[in-house]
């Protein structure tokens, strides 16, 4: 299930800062407006620590954890709608992603060259807001739309550096945000709370499933069923599905704390019977460790 991720907000707020920490890319980091023209994209995977307990107990070779896809692209400025500052070109871009992640600056730093000439970070808000609503009334299609998308506020800087006015129009809006910093490199935590609040946003869940070669992670809408979540791993899943054999994951490492010499800890837990067998119509749920059976 491929996910993707549009790091939008006005020019210089520290969007390509922010990506090349996410995807540790090189991309072109400058102090002046619209370094960024195409959109870089880049993968990141998902801070997860259960996959490596997983594929220590199963004894994987490989890790391989699911991944969200991170767009950075261009600065919006007022008047985008219109064409403005390569505005339309942009706009496109985030209507191509499934979620946004909406950078703020907040920092004063004036070293750093702010767009309008002055840091206003509510200003800045509403400016990128208008513009993605401005475009919506413009569009005569009423899918898709530009700010109906799932959106992850970003504020950059230090938490003193927020005002109040700006954390209650956000709580207003109804909008989830977390604070970082972007001078630092980014600490597991702060990468951790993105993920979280785009799983939330996106009504994700993880499941997994592992082997002596490699363990995985998967990222399926909460709700999918086997079926569908076996297509995830390779199409023929789906349509040649028979059954999936279910573990906890946390079963699952209790199973291998009990495992006997020589044993693993998939044949102890089905010893234990806490392996289900479940068919079609089984609903996946959050740290499922899932073997499938297909034709």
């Amino acid at each position: 299930m491929k996910l993707a991720i549009g790091i939008v907000g006005l020019p210089n707020v520290g969007k390509s800062t922010l990506f090349k920490i996410l995807t540790k890319q090189e991309v072109p980091i400058a102090n002046y407006p619209f370094v960024t023209i195409h959109p870089n994209v880049g993968v990141v995977a998902a801070p997860d620590e259960r996959i490596k307990k997983i594929a220590k107990v199963i004894g994987s070779k490989e890790i391989l954890p699911a991944v969200l896809e991170f767009v950075d692209i261009a600065g919006l400025v007022a008047g985008a709608h219109e064409g403005r500052g390569l505005g339309n070109q942009f706009l496109a871009h985030i209507r191509e992603v499934d979620a946004i992640l909406h950078l703020i600056r907040v920092f004063k730093d004036k070293e750093i060259i702010h767009f309008e000439g002055e840091i206003n970070p509510l200003r800045d808000l509403e400016t990128v807001l208008n513009e993605l609503k401005l475009k919506d009334e413009e569009s005569k299609e009423k899918i898709n739309l530009l700010s109906a998308k799932p959106q992850l506020i970003v504020l950059n800087g230090e938490e003193q550096e927020a005002e109040e006015s700006l954390l209650n129009k956000i709580k207003f809006l109804n909008y989830p945000y977390v604070l970082i910093n972007l001078k630092e490199d980014l600490p597991e935590e702060n990468l951790k709370k993105i993920f979280e609040a785009f799983y939330k946003l996106l009504d994700l869940i993880t499941f997994f499933t592992a082997n002596e070669n490699e363990a995985r992670s998967w990222f399926v809408k909460k709700g999918t069923k086997a079926p569908q979540a076996a297509g995830v791993i390779h199409t023929d899943f789906e349509k040649k599905f028979i059954k999936a054999e279910v573990i906890n994951w946390e079963k699952l490492l209790e199973a291998a704390a009990l495992a006997g010499p020589g044993q693993g800890a998939w044949q102890r837990a089905k010893q234990k019977g806490w392996l289900r067998l479940e068919g079609k119509d089984y609903v996946v749920q959050e740290g499922d460790v899932m073997v499938i059976r297909h034709s």
